[in-house]
């Protein structure tokens, strides 16, 4: 060999260097094929929201796919770094700089293909899961939903947002108004959100719903629960000064016999005033009116 043939650093001779490629993807291998297990059967269950409704099985499925997906791609990062740090570093050596790399047709070619293909298949599991039985998730549907329940015939119950409170009106007690949440197990609930004053936003967190709150609109959202409980609500859309102190912790679900005893108690408690609210609609105006224009 010529004396002036280049050497690697901490190596004898070209002949010698490793394929530095195939050893990251090794290592990368073998690490994603422990970690992503773990990950989605291990990880997966205990993701929010839970499974206290449909709905929320359905969010907490997709989170633990998406959570399966990032995996390998976050572990190709920390191992293709560490990797790097320790045998690519300067180690004092004399010599002149390696060549310029001019990029790899390959290598941009499978980065696109994979990148695609995961955010293809992200975007259709979603469509077909939000169309399929886990209807009513996510940020409410507006007033006419694409998606309903198939043979479902569920409980309204509007959802009334103002600085900084939550109410609740069940039309189908006579427009009762409370203001806490309650509302049976194993029946589709029909939640129509809106607000009377600025935008807020109702999170129900165990149910896996959250809903904008919009003056004079009417936003749709079902849920399923299977199970009682105690669940809690939040303001999820800064709305002013106390918006920290927009929840309520005492929502739940009940049985279907208690959810009858409760809304008895509630008409008797709240019946003397129940018929100066105003009439039962979908939305609502602040007054006065004509300041909007």
């Amino acid at each position: 060999m010529s004396s002036d043939e280049p050497t690697s650093p901490g190596s004898g001779s070209p002949a010698s260097e490793p394929n530095h490629g195939r050893r990251i993807a090794v290592i990368w291998f073998v690490l994603a094929a422990v970690a992503t297990p773990i990950v989605v059967l291990v990880w997966g269950p205990h993701l929010p929201p839970g499974d206290a409704t449909l709905q929320a099985q359905h969010q907490q499925e997709i989170n633990a796919i998406l959570a399966g997906i990032v995996t390998p791609v976050v572990l190709a990062i920390i191992v293709y770094a560490i990797y790097t740090l320790i045998v690519f570093r300067d180690r004092g050596e004399p010599g002149p700089d390696g060549p310029p790399i001019r990029g790899d047709r390959r290598i941009a070619t499978a980065w696109i293909v994979f990148t695609a293909a995961v955010v293809v298949f992200v975007v259709s599991y979603g469509t077909y899961d939000w169309l399929g039985p886990g209807v009513g998730s996510g940020s409410g549907q507006g007033p006419d939903p694409i998606a309903r329940p198939d043979g479902a015939k569920p409980l309204e119950v509007q959802v009334i947002a103002q600085q900084w409170q939550f109410t609740f009106r069940y039309p189908s007690y006579g427009g009762l108004e409370t203001q806490d949440l309650v509302i049976p197990d194993s029946r589709y609930i029909e939640f129509h959100v809106t607000s009377l004053d600025v935008i807020h936003s109702f999170w129900a967190v165990e149910l896996g719903v959250k809903a904008d709150a919009v003056p004079g609109a009417d936003n749709v959202v079902f849920v399923l629960p299977d199970r009682t409980g105690p669940f809690q609500i939040r303001c999820a859309e800064l709305c002013g000064l106390w918006h920290g102190q927009m929840y309520q912790l005492t929502a739940r679900v009940e049985t279907e016999a208690g959810f009858r005893t409760w809304i008895a108690e509630q008409e008797q408690l709240f019946g003397d005033v129940t018929r100066y609210l105003p009439p039962y609609a979908h939305v609502y105006y602040p007054q006065p009116e004509y300041r909007a224009g």
